[in-house]
């Protein structure tokens, strides 16, 4: 037995080691509440045979005593029975506070209230993940498995880690025995136990949440490879959280990849932006090359097209009103990814039946999720999704000239499309049609030069900027390609500068009081 080869290690000094030595602690008094009994009988029997009192609760006192230990139960220091269907056990001043004290300070108030010590917390906590995982696990049945004494002590040993050891794995039975065997256990191995037990609760109430919440149901798929063949990559379908394209109905085609959902998810959520008018957007590197309203989705679609013939190859397109058969035909003349859309037309589906690569998605309602969160090297960022809607009343108009109501609207729209394009960003438009995109430009002035020099574009256009012109160099260009008005945010400490540039050249501008950096 191991007592026999510990037993010459541990006599003599063992008595004086039951206080602190510096900074080594022998248990005098152990608390066990565990649901995982893996090794509870040989560590509990270890620390009897060394002269520690044994304090259990339950099914884990009947345990310890078949087995032969001398245990005390719970109730014995509390007073009070287990209540409620053991629903209440631990909680209790008597061992709360037999926790919590702090020797050197609280020692006269314990012995007035005849709170004795605890030492030692050994404790893991009831099997809730693995109740919710059982299929015919009702409600109730998981609600009862959410331990609430067992965390209460683990927290209260971990916090008073300087005077107490708290155990919540049992794999770490073997490192405190040693520490044991050397005269007690070192303050450094009583924070690591400290910091796992706050892991363990902190995982545990995560799991907790993550069931109640729906969460359990999130369906993680693995992708062929990431943005590159040589990465690794997953999607996790959060059930109803929100609605996108793990959600949606995939009619035919090969399986999403990685830049696919990242393409198509960019997409919708241009398309999100308009809530009547029939609406087409077309989205290649994740940002928006063509966008295009109409009176009919063909119109849309047609005048999305135009926009960047070019970039639009291979490029995802999201439609947000019914498929038509005969924009079906129009779509399969052009090399696309992706085709989304609410509903297909039965002619549709058949003619896009011919491109049996080509990914045919159906996704009724689209629901965009009100949080994002990205991984950083050392941590995470989380940030609230932009939901700002501009409005016409919302604009202020800082230069002599005012745009037209026609104006205006296009002043709108570019916006609306400029909010989803990479910064920086500048989006041109006129008579309500997007005219040029322009995106993920390391500086302003360089957006507006490829914006305009990658198309025709008509005198008496509108820009919208996604930030404010740090110089009037963008606005002169501008000047000499006849623009007739302009919507930024403002802010800018030369906006005097970029006013009086404006005017000198006749041209009208709006500030929205904000930006919409897109990174």
């Amino acid at each position: 037995m191991l007592w026999s080869a510990e037993k010459s290690l541990l006599t003599g000094g063992l008595k004086a080691s039951r206080t602190i030595m510096k900074q080594k602690i022998f248990p005098k008094t152990a608390l066990f509440s565990v649901s995982n009994k893996k090794g509870l009988v040989p560590f509990a029997s270890f620390l009897e045979k060394n002269g520690t009192k044994i304090i259990a609760s339950g099914g884990t006192a009947a345990v310890l005593k078949k087995n032969g230990i001398k245990v005390k139960k719970v109730s014995s220091l509390t007073g009070f029975p287990e209540i409620f269907g053991g629903r209440v056990k631990t909680i209790n001043p008597h061992i709360s506070g037999g926790i919590l004290g702090k020797r050197d300070l609280d020692a006269k108030e314990a012995k007035k209230n005849k709170i004795l010590w605890i030492d030692m917390v050994v404790c893991n906590l009831y099997p809730f993940s693995k109740v919710s995982k059982d299929p015919n696990s009702t409600l109730e049945d998981k609600i009862e498995n959410i331990d609430i004494g067992g965390p209460t002590m683990i927290r209260a040993a971990a916090k008073n880690y300087k005077w107490v050891s708290v155990v919540v794995d049992t794999q770490d039975f073997l490192s405190i025995k040693k520490e044991l065997l050397a005269g007690g256990i070192t303050e450094k191995l009583r924070f690591e136990l400290s910091k796992k037990a706050f892991g363990h609760c902190a995982d545990y109430d995560a799991k907790v949440f993550e069931v109640l919440s729906g969460k359990e149901n999130e369906k993680r798929s693995v992708l062929r490879y990431g943005e590159n063949p040589h990465q690794d990559a997953f999607v996790v379908d959060h059930g109803e959280a929100s609605t996108g394209l793990p959600q949606a109905k995939q009619i035919q085609g090969k399986a999403l990849s990685y830049n696919n959902f990242l393409d198509g998810d960019a997409a919708l959520l241009c398309l999100n932006e308009f809530k009547k008018e029939s609406a087409c957007v077309i989205v290649k590197h994740n940002s928006p090359c063509g966008v295009g309203v109409g009176k009919s989705i063909e119109a849309a679609y047609e005048n999305s097209l135009k926009v960047d013939s070019l970039s639009a190859f291979g490029g995802v397109v999201a439609l947000n009103k019914r498929c038509s058969t005969s924009l079906a035909k129009k779509l399969n003349k052009v090399f696309f990814e992706i085709i989304i859309a609410p509903s297909f037309d039965r002619g549709a589906l058949s003619v896009f039946s011919k491109k049996k690569n080509l990914r045919v998605l159906k996704l009724a309602k689209h629901k965009p999720s009100s949080f994002s969160i990205k991984t950083i090297s050392g941590g995470s960022l989380g940030q609230e999704n932009d939901k700002s809607s501009l409005r016409e009343r919302d604009l202020t108009f800082p230069t002599n000239k005012k745009p037209s109501s026609t104006q205006t609207a296009s002043l709108l729209l570019a916006w609306k499309v400029v909010k989803h394009t990479k910064s920086n960003a500048i989006v041109v438009a006129k008579n309500n049609k997007i005219i040029s995109i322009s995106g993920g430009q390391t500086s302003r002035v360089d957006a507006t030069n490829i914006a305009f020099e990658k198309t025709d574009i008509p005198r008496g256009c509108v820009v919208a900027s996604d930030a404010f012109f740090p110089f009037k160099d963008s606005i002169e260009k501008m000047a000499r390609y006849g623009v007739s008005s302009i919507v930024q945010p403002g802010g800018s400490i030369r906006d005097k500068e970029v006013i009086e540039s404006c005017n000198k050249n006749k041209i009208s501008m709006a500030f929205t009081g904000y930006r919409v950096f897109k990174h």
